[in-house]
């Protein structure tokens, strides 16, 4: 009864993982954002792959920006990929930022949350900077 049992979670925890992989539409490595000191630009960068279309090797995506009032890290309408077929969004919500992609028909999101943006507060110098996991799934 005891190996049924443990059969059982073994089974249910490996059919979690699967679903978790199958969620994943976009990898994203290598991840940055921030604002430049004593500038109002800002700047989106990334690394892009898409394990389920079997992509050997990721597109290099980015996007400049204007700061926003106090420094912060701005929407992103069309930011631009390598590979024309892929783009990407950012939009302010309240928990944070809405990190969106596109390829074709397909998107996939990231909520990046207010605790990973941190404002620096230096004389002359507010600029926020993305402080999280440079690495990252995007799901539906």
């Amino acid at each position: 009864m005891k190996f049924s049992a443990a059969a059982v979670l073994f089974a249910t925890a490996a059919a979690a993982g699967s679903v978790a992989e199958r969620d994943a539409v976009f990898s994203v490595s290598n991840f940055s954002a921030g604002c430049m000191r004593h500038s109002t630009q800002c700047v989106y960068h990334f690394s892009l792959s898409s394990p389920g279309a079997g992509e050997a090797k990721p597109v290099e995506c980015s996007a400049p920006g204007p700061a926003g009032p106090n420094g912060e890290l701005p929407e992103i309408k069309q930011g631009k990929c390598a590979d024309a077929t892929k783009s990407f969004s950012v939009a302010k919500v309240p928990e944070g930022l809405n990190f969106s992609v596109t390829s074709g028909e397909q998107t996939a999101s990231h909520l990046i949350p207010k605790s990973q943006l941190v404002t620096s507060n230096e004389p002359n110098n507010v600029v926020q900077n993305y402080n999280g996991p440079t690495s990252f799934e995007l799901t539906q």
